[in-house]
């Protein structure tokens, strides 16, 4: 999660001009993806993104800074008011059960399943991209792990938030492997599977 704190408004597409954008973001990353499962994370250009997509090479970096963003799309995003409500110790009052209710604001914000599995595809294929993917993650947890502390107290050690952040971060891998061995159910469902066979497991 290399996450940056975006308000709903900025994530939701509040207008036409922001819908436009949205999909055209969106067909350019579906463009790269596709890209890297034919030829590769090295076998093409953002010329040639430029031409699968019908736009022009300006086109491309007004929306991505370069091809690892294109096919990783937008850094994870989290609603400032749902962390606000989450430092104060919402939605449900349990730790790990906020943490899960975050997961899924997460996840919605990325609901094109073939998307998320196009991912997957090109992330393992490429170590580069997958070390791109830790940083995100490694960025992002640092986050959370401030938002832990600040709702459970300063008391609460670091490492423990360390490790809850860990292990949902696990989750996330794990329900990424379910959904690319069963792909009839969707990546929410896998990852709700997941945290349930966690929670059995750990009873």
């Amino acid at each position: 999660m290399g996450a940056k704190m975006h308000s709903m408004s900025e994530s939701c597409i509040p207008n036409r001009r922001e819908a436009k954008r949205h999909q055209t973001a969106l067909r350019l990353q579906e463009c790269g993806l596709r890209l890297t499962s034919e030829r590769g994370f090295d076998g093409w250009t953002i010329d040639d993104l430029a031409a699968s997509a019908d736009v022009s090479r300006r086109t491309v970096f007004n929306y991505f800074e370069g091809k690892a963003d294109v096919v990783l799309g937008p850094g994870i995003e989290v609603d400032p008011a749902k962390v606000e409500e989450f430092v104060a110790g919402g939605p449900t009052g349990g730790l790990f059960d906020d943490l899960i209710v975050l997961a899924h604001d997460v996840i919605r914000e990325r609901t094109d399943e073939q998307l998320i599995t196009s991912m997957r595809e090109a992330i393992v294929k490429d170590s580069r991209l997958l070390a791109l993917v830790h940083e995100r993650l490694e960025t992002a947890a640092t986050g959370l792990v401030e938002c832990v502390r600040q709702r459970e107290g300063d008391d609460f050690p670091a490492q423990q938030a360390r490790l809850l952040l860990k292990l949902l971060l696990t989750f996330f891998d794990h329900a990424l492997d379910r959904t690319a061995d069963d792909p009839g159910r969707t990546f929410t469902e896998h990852f709700d599977a997941t945290v349930a066979d966690a929670r059995s497991a750990l009873a």
